[in-house]
């Protein structure tokens, strides 16, 4: 945006709601029962290590993936704003890419980045990486994730989700927390692969997803996934005490969900129906794509995942692209036996999976900034800057090993445009320049329409004979 402009305004677009602080602490406290301004107290379980440490269980990747791996290029950085229309939202999106300029730290907010602020891009077209961030997160909150992907060769955008941020958490457990998200990536990419600062270095059939949190929700119906609403009957029965989904507020709002995302009715004579073909093409038949589903979309991770309760293995059917779990071993938001495992259980193809040990919901965010862990330290977990930076470690190492294994390296730029032949430049100067023999023929033009204008006129012709031909 020009300096010196304000921001405009959509006619249709919702008010923000930007919420003071401390209010916003005292909804998400009681929301997630955690105690406002106190790290919630580990699980009674095994005790871990002091230092948090990964067990990793991608089996197609090197387990010494700890190692932070030399960036090959500079992380780039822009934002830019995409109007949705139909909704009237807003959405504020950061992009990270491939950059020759040397970073320098910039502040955004209470955030604090290492990037090269509309750096020069490197040539190339590179695959793109969508991340869709946790609850009340925002496109800055898994920042250092990004920049760790655009070092290795990747261009990576981040959204805001509208209703469910930092500012504004009006759609948090009600179904549109759900259905809304993946409209909004999906907007993204097509504004990226339209606009001309962006498009010309994203590969369109490279692309990926990163949800973290209620984000995996979002990765897996980009991927074809179906939530099933009537699945939250019975979770509260089947979790531990204190789940966030089980608080009172909650499952008011999560009551809605069976209605919200029922499951549409086959048409008769459809697989599964009393009606359907006894062949085996129909018996094989794939269910018909989601209103949600992304084709432009290849490889999915999804980092403590939630909303699993939504996603069994029916709903997962027509999910086929490459999927990675990774697992936070203590997550007191999104339970891991009915989010992350139980998904590892019912994807029709077995994902790569981690397991980050030691690490709470919360620790997958980038590091607090000082005003947050002063005003919100509930949304900063229970983990010290030493273990996050070991975890975050791991975590990026094993995120771009996923998505260079599934999407590759940097391809070559575009082609330059073909150069215009001589002969055609010669034949069609500009109009404001003359042609070289244009003087030349300029005189016999004014001669011809002398003698045009002192031409008596003719007698008309006599007509034809009748009978003769016209």
């Amino acid at each position: 945006m020009p300096r010196g402009h304000a921001p405009r305004t959509h006619p249709h677009a919702r008010p923000a709601r930007r919420m003071p602080r401390p209010l916003l602490a005292a909804v998400l406290a009681a929301a997630l029962l955690l105690p406002v301004g106190v790290p919630s107290a580990p699980a009674p379980g095994p005790a871990h290590a002091p230092t948090p440490v990964v067990a990793a269980l991608f089996p197609s990747l090197p387990r010494e993936a700890h190692a932070e791996e030399p960036a090959a290029y500079n992380a780039g950085f822009r934002t830019m704003g995409i109007w949705i229309p139909e909704t009237g939202e807003r959405l504020d999106v950061a992009v990270w890419y491939p950059s020759s300029r040397a970073p320098s730290e910039i502040h955004l907010g209470d955030w604090t980045l290492d990037v090269a602020r509309g750096g020069k891009e490197v040539p190339g077209r590179f695959p793109l990486v969508l991340i869709s961030h946790c609850t009340a997160g925002s496109r800055l909150a898994h920042h250092d994730t990004a920049e760790a992907l655009a070092r290795a060769g990747f261009v990576v955008a981040a959204p805001t989700h509208p209703g469910d941020n930092g500012n504004d958490t009006s759609l948090l457990f009600l179904p549109e927390q759900i259905t809304a998200r993946p409209r909004h990536i999906s907007t993204t990419i097509s504004k990226l692969l339209r606009t001309p600062e962006t498009a010309p270095m994203i590969d369109p059939a490279r692309i990926g997803v990163i949800g973290f949190g209620t984000g995996g929700a979002t990765a897996l119906m980009l991927a074809g996934a179906r939530p099933d609403g009537s699945r939250y009957a019975g979770y509260c029965e089947r979790t531990t005490p204190g789940d966030p989904y089980c608080t009172k507020w909650a499952a008011e709002r999560l009551a809605r969900l069976p209605e919200a995302l029922r499951p549409p009715k086959p048409p008769a004579g459809a697989p599964g129906t009393a009606g359907a073909a006894a062949t085996a093409d129909a018996a094989n038949a794939s269910p018909p794509p989601t209103g949600t589903e992304d084709s432009r979309v290849r490889a999915v991770a999804l980092v403590a995942p939630g909303y699993g309760m939504l996603f069994p293995r029916a709903a997962l059917s027509r999910v086929t692209i490459p999927v990675a779990i990774v697992k936070a071993d203590d997550d007191e938001v999104n339970r891991a036996p009915l989010h992350a495992d139980a998904l590892r259980a019912a994807l029709p193809r077995p994902p790569e999976f981690a397991v980050l040990a030691g690490a709470d919901h919360y620790a997958l965010m980038a590091s607090c900034p000082p005003g947050l862990r002063r005003d919100l330290p509930e949304l900063c977990g229970g983990v010290d800057d030493d273990a996050r930076q070991t975890i975050h470690q791991a975590l990026n190492t094993r995120l771009v090993r996923f998505f260079l294994s599934t999407l590759g390296e940097a391809g070559p730029p575009l082609p330059a445009p073909a150069p215009v032949p001589e002969s055609v430049v010669q034949q069609a100067p500009p109009p404001d320049v003359p042609a070289a023999n244009a003087n030349a023929t300029a005189p016999k033009a004014k001669k011809d329409d002398k003698r045009k204008k002192d031409a008596k006129p003719r007698k008309p012709d006599a007509p034809p004979a009748r009978g003769g031909t016209q």
